[in-house]
């Protein structure tokens, strides 16, 4: 049998089964056989005659699936023109205007999220200033648009360094003044006046002083005094106390500065903005859309590891994509979404009526696949953008067993001495001597002294090596090198049992389903086990443990922490909130917080 004998009776199939599915039948194999099929005719060389053919089949299969089938045409006839080759675009059909604009739309809301990431990345690298001096300059110059945008006039000055009613120094309100920069950022005029503003904070920070030329004149005249220079330093000093505003002056330099560097970091950020709109057939890419209304724009299949998928729903009703099958469905103004996979499937539904930020939304992937995944959801009309969303490190798993060994090791009121038993554990593993001086309760000190940040990372580094070297020793194998080093160390066995029932839990892990958290509360379970909580999309929720309540909310890229009385604390992937008598461990991995609480 020739390779064109067995396209021919391929594309005799697909007419039958074309013909199946209007007479209102089930092919053999679904629709998803049918589909397949159909891609796979698309992307073969065919002879004219069977292109012809399956041209024809191909009109009536997507007159089908768009709901306005007609009776079947001719499959030959002497007034057709001459065929192009299968999956060879039509460069002189115009494009679909609606196309174009659902496709200007889609990478408009791309370039947002963007936009609001690189905000949030700059703005914890600013938080990290001190005094938050680019933060500051940016608070100044996004008042002074607002009262531009409004039609009042003056400019607003650059508050001062830990001025209480700005409060520049909180990841949350930093969020919130990055988030209104970047609605700003997203129109031409907002954008207009920020980066006014900004040039007009670059030439004068701080408003004047009225008697800023007396003071400096006095300042002049007391360099001229014929003083000791101890003496002439305290008339400077009473001076410059006579007149607290000539302290600001100070700071022009540095706020000066600031100013030119935050607008340089905002016009790198804005270079990647897209165009205002597409040009009908000018910007739109060829092969980037599934069941594109334009010929050039449309996409012959998925591609079966690419992490972005762009569909005409009105063109199609189904597709296969990394392992999941796709299918959708209109259900009145809207869509319906079936997103099924080897463990099971769940749907979405999709509104093109809503405004922009409620249609882009997160579906989870944990119950349909074994790896730790999410689909995010933009939707433009009938037009749909899936990204295929994976954690940046270790999935909630893996942190929830990490986050069970860093709580053993950061006691205080232990002295640290998990983390100086882990410390010994992980070098008798590799074959290394335990440095006793090293480890010993004088180090407790230096653990208490370090920035909270640097020592969560240290106990990170440690827990990670010490879960990989015990992995591979069995229970009854551990025992004796924790005993070991904390006869070294000198140890209690309170420590000791702790942190070897820590490395013991760490081997389970968290339930696989999420609990949504209702009314932006939970309580946790104070018997330490785990659960896996569903974020809803603007964070803001309470968590009950221990007879405390915990605020979550969102902080640049991460969540801010705050139990009742106590300073914010950030929680990126992995975060151990000490209280009165137990601990909260909390992890984060894209849309899900797994939490748990260890009391004693």
């Amino acid at each position: 049998m020739t390779q064109q004998t067995v396209w021919a009776e391929l594309v005799e199939l697909y007419e039958y089964r074309v013909a199946d599915v209007r007479a209102g039948g089930r092919p053999r194999g679904g629709l998803r056989a049918l589909g397949e099929l159909r891609t796979r005719l698309q992307a073969a060389s065919l002879d004219p005659s069977l292109t012809r053919r399956l041209r024809a089949a191909d009109r009536l299969y997507r007159a089908y699936r768009a709901g306005t089938d007609t009776p079947a045409e001719p499959a030959l006839s002497t007034a057709t023109p001459p065929p192009r080759a299968v999956g060879t675009p039509d460069e002189t059909a115009p494009a679909d205007p609606a196309e174009v604009r659902a496709w200007a739309e889609l990478r408009g809301l791309r370039w947002e999220r963007d936009l609001r990431a690189g905000l949030e990345a700059l703005g914890r690298e600013w938080l990290a200033q001190r005094g938050q001096p680019s933060l500051r300059v940016l608070h100044a110059a996004a008042e002074s648009a607002e009262r531009a945008a409004q039609g009042q006039s003056g400019e607003v000055a650059v508050p001062a360094a830990g001025d209480p009613l700005v409060a520049l120094d909180r990841p949350t309100v930093a969020r919130d003044l990055l988030h209104g920069v970047a609605a700003r950022m997203g129109t031409p005029s907002g954008w207009a006046r920020l980066r006014s503003a900004l040039l007009a904070l670059e030439a004068e920070p701080l408003p004047r002083h009225a008697d800023a030329d007396v003071l400096a004149a006095h300042l002049r005249a007391a360099e001229r005094e014929p003083l000791a220079p101890a003496a002439r330093g305290e008339l400077v000093r009473a001076l410059r106390e006579a007149h607290p505003a000539g302290q600001a002056a100070h700071d022009r330099p540095l706020l000066r500065e600031a100013a030119a560097e935050v607008r340089r970091r905002l016009d790198t950020l804005m270079e990647r903005a897209p165009s205002p709109s597409l040009a009908p057939g000018t910007d739109l890419p060829g092969g980037a859309i599934l069941y594109a209304a334009t010929p050039r724009a449309a996409l012959a299949a998925p591609p079966p590891e690419g992490d972005t998928l762009t569909l005409h729903l009105a063109g199609g009703r189904e597709a296969t994509w990394r392992g999941l099958h796709l299918a959708w469905q209109r259900v009145g103004a809207g869509w319906q979404l079936l997103v099924e996979g080897p463990g099971g499937r769940t749907v979405a539904l999709l509104h093109p009526e809503r405004p922009a930020a409620d249609r882009v939304q997160t579906l989870p992937l944990e119950l349909l696949i074994p790896e730790e995944a999410a689909l995010r959801l933009t939707l433009s009309g009938a037009y749909l953008t899936l990204d295929w969303l994976t954690p940046p490190g270790p999935g909630l798993a893996d942190l929830a067993a990490q986050a069970r060994i860093v709580a053993a090791l950061l006691r205080p009121d232990e002295g640290y001495a998990g983390l100086r038993l882990a410390r010994a554990v992980a070098g008798l593993l590799r074959g290394a001597p335990v440095d006793e001086g090293a480890l010993g309760p004088h180090s407790a000190a230096r653990y208490a002294a370090a920035p909270p940040g640097a020592l969560l990372t240290l106990a990170r580094k440690g827990a990670a090596a010490l879960h990989a070297r015990a992995a591979r020793l069995r229970p009854e194998e551990l025992g004796p090198v924790l005993e070991e080093a904390r006869e070294r160390l000198g140890l209690g066995t309170d420590p000791t049992e702790r942190l070897r029932g820590a490395v013991l839990a760490a081997r389970g892990g968290l339930p696989r389903a999420a609990q949504p958290v209702a009314g932006g509360e939970a309580t946790l379970p104070t018997d330490g086990t785990p659960v896996r909580l569903r974020l809803p999309r603007e964070p803001h929720l309470v968590l009950r443990a221990a007879g405390t309540e915990l605020e979550v909310r969102p902080a640049l890229g991460a969540l801010s922490v705050q139990a009742l009385g106590e300073p914010e604390q950030v929680l990126d992937d992995l975060l151990i909130v000490n209280l009165p008598g137990a601990q909260v461990l909390l992890v984060r991995s894209l849309e899900d917080l797994g939490a748990a609480v260890l009391t004693g």
